[in-house]
């Protein structure tokens, strides 16, 4: 895929008194949060509701807020050294506090447990790991969920994937071995066992709900300017614009 900056509004107004006219945001192929759509010709541009929502909320600040789609540790390492302004999709955990100015919480998912049908394993608590090879994407805010649930339950081997669709493709393969499952986004496993028709993987059980938030870098972004991007989402949420545009993707809305 291109990498590149793809401007999803236009204007060079400032931001109230800060001196930015551009706050650039990295993201990732995160279906259905975000992911890469083709535009023009063989260009593709980011898409998906938390594009949407940027896009509404630069549009209300008239600045410009490109947003490319990279690698999740490229992206994560771009803003929080700030070359990168703004970042989503992001949970609340220490690390992601001490990077980013975070929003509230947008958008309410859950962490599931997925095996081969032909397993029949049925999670309930995460002692029912014990033994089993588990697969997850990571380093992510996924990976660091689940090591704190594993982190009383002996013999796991833990195997980090950096793609949820390889992840998930490697699963229904028997990749991981006959013990072998997968905690991947709830939200995101449906979506993308739809589309890779991945017919021989079910959900065993749920590990935990989720949220996620857009972050701000702390390097790059003043207090003053995130309570100002931070007032026009509200503002967003306020008139129903936000819960709208994640509805219309079939999620669920954090507030």
């Amino acid at each position: 895929m291109p990498t590149r900056w793809i401007a999803i509004v236009v204007g060079l107004t400032l931001m109230g008194n800060c001196q930015a006219d551009e706050l650039r945001f990295v993201t990732e192929d995160f279906p259905p949060f975000s992911y890469a759509t083709a535009a023009t010709g063989t260009e593709d541009r980011a898409a998906g509701p938390f594009v949407e929502i940027v896009a509404a909320v630069c549009a209300r600040l008239r600045i410009d807020c490109p947003v490319q789609l990279l690698p999740w540790r490229r992206a994560l390492a771009l803003a929080e050294d700030g070359e990168a302004q703004g970042i989503f999709t992001v949970i609340r955990s220490p690390d992601r506090e001490r990077a980013f100015h975070l929003t509230r919480m947008l958008v309410t998912s859950r962490y599931g447990v997925y095996a081969r049908s032909a397993s029949r394993f049925v999670f309930h608590r995460p002692e029912d790991l014990a033994g089993r090879s588990v697969a997850v994407y990571g380093p992510s805010g996924t990976s660091f969920v689940l090591g704190q649930h594993l982190a009383e339950v002996g013999d796991v081997t833990l195997i980090l994937e950096a793609d949820n669709r390889r992840l998930l493709r490697m699963l229904e393969a028997g990749r991981f071995g006959e013990q072998g499952v997968a905690v991947v986004n709830q939200d995101v496993a449906w979506h993308l066992i739809d589309q890779e028709r991945l017919a021989n993987i079910h959900e065993a059980g749920e590990l935990q709900p989720v949220s996620y938030a857009i972050g701000l870098s702390r390097a790059a972004v003043s207090e003053a300017e995130f309570e100002r991007f931070n007032d026009a989402l509200e503002a967003l949420i306020a008139d129903g614009s936000v819960a709208a545009i994640l509805r219309h993707h079939g999620l669920e809305p954090a507030f």
